[in-house]
C-alpha cells in the first residue's frame, strides 16, 4: 500500500475515531477508549495541525494510523507512540511512517536529541519497528500502567539517539 504522511484534519475525525475505538489496537497500544464523543472530539482538536501529530493516509486521503510524538520538559528529550489499523499490519508502513517521522523530526532539530519509546513486552510487533529504524533497548524492564485498561504492564523502553551531523 502506498501511504502519506500528514497533519491531521478536521475532517479525519470519524476515521480516527474508527481507530480510537478499535479495542484490539487500543489496547496494543495501550491508549485509553474514550466513550463519550465530546471527549472524543476534544481529544482529537487537540492533535490537528500540529507538527508531532501525523496522520498516516492511505491513496484515498483516509487515516489509517497515527504517530504522535510528544516533548516532556527536556528540550533535546521526545517520546513516540503510534497506531495503525489491522488491515494494514505486517506490511512494512508503520517502520517507514517512524522513519519519515524521525527524519522530520530531525530537519526540525537545532541539535542532537534523543527519542524513547515504551513497548508492552508481548508487542512483537511494535518491538520491530522500533528495532528497524535504529532503536536499542534498555537492559530494564518497566511496569507502566496501560492507558487501555489501566492495568499494570510489563514494558520494554527503546531509545534512539539521533545525530545531527550524520
Amino acid at each position: 500500500m502506498k501511504f502519506k504522511l500528514r497533519y491531521f484534519l478536521e475532517d479525519d475525525f470519524s476515521n480516527y475515531q474508527a481507530l480510537a475505538n478499535n479495542r484490539k489496537i487500543a489496547k496494543s497500544a495501550g491508549m485509553k477508549i474514550l466513550t463519550n464523543a465530546f471527549e472524543q472530539w476534544m481529544a482529537f482538536k487537540g492533535m490537528v495541525g500540529r507538527q508531532g501529530f501525523l496522520a498516516i493516509v492511505n491513496e484515498a486521503d483516509q487515516v489509517v494510523g497515527g504517530i504522535f510524538i510528544f516533548q516532556p520538559a527536556a528540550e533535546d528529550i521526545y517520546e513516540i507512540g503510534y497506531l495503525l489499523g489491522e488491515e494494514y499490519w505486517n506490511q512494512g508502513i508503520m517502520s517507514k511512517a517512524v522513519h519519515f517521522s524521525i527524519k522530520n523530526l530531525k530537519n526540525r532539530n537545532k541539535r542532537d536529541f534523543k527519542v524513547f519509546a515504551n513497548v508492552c513486552i508481548d508487542n512483537y510487533a511494535s518491538q520491530q519497528v522500533l528495532k528497524r529504524n535504529g532503536f536499542k533497548r534498555l537492559e530494564k524492564i518497566t511496569t507502566g500502567i496501560s492507558g487501555y485498561d489501566q492495568s499494570s504492564q510489563k514494558e520494554y523502553r527503546y531509545e534512539l539517539n539521533v545525530k545531527l551531523l550524520e
